[in-house]
Formats: structure tokens, C-alpha cells, sequence
């Protein structure tokens, strides 16, 4: 691999193998910074026996590794309205939580959910879902912290594409559910891929939304229309304009490229590595504050 490592990468590049051969994959190539994608076949991370995790806790370990985790998208709905649902996705938030702890994890990666009723306003772009949404979303979250109080791991709610139904689309509707909840330990995935498909010009507008709250940055390209997860360069999304963005700004969160092709991560992140050699503020802060979330 060539190319600035001071970012990390997703297993979502290899979510067609075994987490363990992902793992194994990604590090001989160099990476020390993983997000396990919790989807798919890796997703079964959330049913390994305690030896199975503490095996993979020692691969890290042994490599360097720092890690993050993405909750699973499908059978958690922070959202959702049936009491039935409600509580297993609060089983799978808390099971994500106490493997991170485990793992050593500063941050889990959480989409805010989707509609199971007709409050679908927010996904279809049309308006920020309902009062009523926000705060049941916000209520979940109180009841995780509240059951996780020894754990210092954030929950880093991330913008989601705007597809129908789903909730999180727009910045301001995870700020006020932050602002309801008011925890330090509730944060902001920012997804670049995602905020460009919702409109030219709204990727840099929305990160700046998003910025004061901001622990990772997931990167990824598409051509505005699908979330397609191409490699840098391979879309429209504006990364240069970002960069010089975070820089000035002084962002000091984690960088995390979510590619759904493994051959797209080496060029990827040579595109990056240029890109922030062009823009030093960020990649120094970065540097100098490696290890820590965003203070902004």
C-alpha cells in the first residue's frame, strides 16, 4: 500500500470474507485503523464466543490495530415505534457497545433508524420527520447511555442517504436529537457520499453543520444519484473543496475510507494522502491529536 496510513479503513471492502480474513487482509496491507462493518458475514461479530473476541482483540494487538465498529444497519431501528422492535434493537446497541468497550473502541457508528409507521417525511427529503420521531430516537439513546454509564465509548449517529423512510438525512435533525439528549458521549458520523447525494453544493454546506459535533469522517465517491461507495475520484463528491474545509476548520476527528471494492483502497488512499499534503493543517492537527475525537 502506498500512501499516508494516518486514516482508517472499513471492512465493508472485503464484507464478502470472514471478518477474520478481512482483518487479516487489510493489515497485511498496512492499515492500523479498522472499522468492522457490522453487516453481513461480519456481522455474526455480534454472536462470537467471548474466546473468538478476545482471539481477534489479541490479532489487534499483535498488529497495532486500532478499531472502531459500525452497528448493523438491519435489526437495530433506534427509531422504531413497536415496543418489540424497540427492544431488540436496544439488545443489539448494547451488545455492539460492550464489544467496543472490549475492543477498545472511542466510537460505534449508529444510523438513527427508518420509519415502521407513516412518519416518512424525513427520508423522501421533504422535511426533518416529527418532533415526536426526534425525541423517541433521543429517549432511546437516553436509555443506552444510561444502561452503558461506566462505558466512555460515543455513540456516533451518522447522516444516512436520502432514501425513503429513512431518518438522519439532514445534519440538523442529529443535532437536535444531541441537544435533547445532552451527552458528550453522543456524536456525529459524517458521510460525505452520503450529503452528496442529497443535492449539488449540499456535501460542504452539511459538513459544516455537522463539524462542531464530528468524531469520523466517512469517505467515499459516487456520482450524486446512488451510494454507490466508489473509490476517491471515481464520483462527483467535492473531497479537495472538504479537505480545505477541515483544514481551516481545524477537524481532528478520525478520516475513515468505506470503499465497497478492496482493489479501490490503495489508490484511494494515495488520493487522500495528496489531497492533505495540499491542505497540512489538518493532516498536522491530525497528527498531533492522533488518537482523540474532535474538540471542536
Amino acid at each position: 500500500m502506498t500512501g499516508d496510513r494516518d486514516f482508517a479503513v472499513s471492512t465493508y471492502a472485503y464484507i464478502d470474507v470472514a471478518l477474520e480474513e478481512a482483518v487479516e487482509k487489510l493489515a497485511a496491507e498496512g492499515w492500523r485503523r479498522i472499522e468492522i462493518m457490522c453487516e453481513g458475514s461480519h456481522g455474526d461479530l455480534l454472536g462470537w464466543s467471548d474466546d473468538r473476541v478476545e482471539e481477534l482483540k489479541r490479532t489487534g494487538e499483535r498488529y497495532g490495530i486500532s478499531w472502531s465498529l459500525h452497528s448493523p444497519i438491519a435489526g437495530c431501528n433506534p427509531a422504531a415505534v413497536d415496543g418489540t422492535e424497540t427492544a431488540l434493537s436496544e439488545a443489539v446497541l448494547l451488545e455492539t457497545l460492550r464489544l467496543a468497550d472490549r475492543l477498545g473502541c472511542s466510537y460505534v457508528v449508529l444510523h438513527p433508524g427508518a420509519s415502521d409507521s407513516s412518519d416518512t417525511h424525513e427520508g423522501s427529503g421533504f422535511g426533518r420527520g416529527s418532533r415526536e420521531t426526534r425525541m423517541r430516537i433521543a429517549g432511546f439513546l437516553a436509555r443506552i447511555l444510561e444502561l452503558t454509564a461506566g462505558s466512555r465509548t460515543v455513540i456516533a449517529l451518522e447522516n444516512v442517504p436520502p432514501y425513503p423512510g429513512m431518518f438522519g438525512v439532514e445534519p440538523d435533525f442529529l443535532l437536535d436529537i444531541i441537544r435533547e439528549v445532552g451527552s458528550s458521549r453522543i456524536g456525529i458520523v459524517f458521510d460525505a457520499g452520503h450529503a452528496h447525494m442529497t443535492g449539488n453544493g449540499q456535501c460542504l454546506i452539511k459538513l459544516l453543520q455537522a463539524l462542531p459535533h464530528m468524531v469520523a469522517l466517512h469517505l467515499s465517491d459516487n456520482r450524486g444519484e446512488a451510494d454507490e461507495h466508489l473509490g476517491l475520484g471515481g464520483g462527483t463528491v467535492p473531497l479537495e473543496a472538504m479537505i480545505a474545509q477541515l483544514s481551516a476548520c481545524g477537524y481532528a476527528g478520525e478520516w475513515v475510507l468505506e470503499l465497497r471494492k478492496a482493489e479501490d483502497l490503495e489508490s484511494s488512499a494515495a488520493r487522500l494522502a495528496s489531497l492533505r499534503r495540499q491542505f497540512p493543517a489538518a493532516a498536522q492537527l491530525k497528527s498531533a491529536t492522533s488518537g482523540t475525537r474532535a474538540s471542536l
